[in-house]
């Protein structure tokens, strides 16, 4: 083995050995034990989710008497009722999981791939290139995201990738300016001084230096982040503006509010509610935990 390749190894060892660390250092605390199960099993549900429905989320249930089983309370048939159309809310819930989850991973990964490339790039770059960028952050601050997502599914239509590209494409910008701020801190540590110094180039010190010393961060706003979009798809699908035949949980809590049976068929309100909040708060104490328990400074 080369001294090079020797290098490169250990290198990678002592990655691996800081990220087992913060592993180890996250599922420690009891908070983030348990978001961590929960996300997990919901995970789980996004996977196998429409495998283990007991009926397609979009079949109607019948009486013996061929009526509509419409707003049918809880039972061994049907865990959580029915709703207005006589369909399983379980199977729908089941089924919602994984389009609200894909939703919230394709949104999220866009909005962290462009936020950690723009704040990266304006505080290490600096000068005319940081201005540039920062001030059209700036001008993503000022568009106000429903109005904004409402002309445009009015002018590419209401389809599912649609939304998540509007989710991604206009929510990186808190990540953009937190991972801007963290880069210039790191830009006044020797080590980064002394890359410069020898001649390394820009993409290398960003790749090597910079980023395994924000990946950190970098983790918490992409928990974030998928939170966010979760959280804006179901308040898009709330006001009708997104594809109403793709089933979410958004979708759910907002046919619900149309047949105006939120209070009184809550066994069809309650579960899409209680699990994108379940769903957005272990995001977010995962991603915090993680982000505190890798604080040790990265030098490759």
């Amino acid at each position: 083995m080369s001294i090079a390749d020797k290098v490169h190894a250990y290198r990678n060892s002592d990655l691996a050995i800081i990220a087992r660390r913060a592993l180890g250092n996250l599922l420690e605390e009891r908070i983030t034990r348990a978001a961590f199960v929960i996300l997990a099993i919901i995970l789980v549900m996004g996977l196998i989710g429409p495998a283990i429905a007991p009926y397609s989320y979009n079949t109607q249930q019948t009486t013996d008497d061929g009526d509509l089983m419409r707003y049918a309370e809880p039972s061994l048939e049907h865990p959580l009722g029915t709703n207005d159309r006589g369909e399983d809310v379980l199977s729908r819930l089941l089924y919602g999981a994984r389009a609200t989850l894909i939703t919230g991973l394709l949104a999220g990964g866009l909005m962290m791939t462009i936020g950690l490339t723009v704040g990266m790039t304006a505080g290490y770059v600096g000068g005319r290139t940081e201005s540039f960028l920062m001030r059209f952050v700036d001008f993503m601050y000022g568009i106000p995201f429903i109005p904004f997502a409402i002309v445009l599914i009015t002018f590419f239509g209401a389809g599912f990738y649609t939304t998540v590209a509007i989710l991604g494409l206009v929510l990186w910008r808190f990540i953009a300016r937190v991972i801007r701020s963290q880069v210039l801190q790191i830009n006044q540590r020797p080590y980064i001084m002394a890359a410069r110094a020898t001649g390394a180039s820009t993409p290398w010190i960003m790749r090597k230096h910079i980023l395994p010393n924000i990946a950190n961060m970098a983790a918490l706003f992409f928990a974030m982040g998928v939170g966010l979009a979760i959280l804006e798809q179901a308040g898009l699908s709330f006001i009708g503006v997104t594809d109403p035949f793709t089933p979410t949980w958004g979708i759910m809590i907002r046919n619900a509010n149309q047949a105006g049976r939120i209070a009184e068929a809550w066994w069809w309100t309650f579960p899409p509610g209680i699990m994108i909040a379940l769903t957005v708060l272990s995001l977010y104490l995962l991603g915090r935990g993680y982000e505190g328990s890798g604080d040790d400074e990265v030098v490759v």
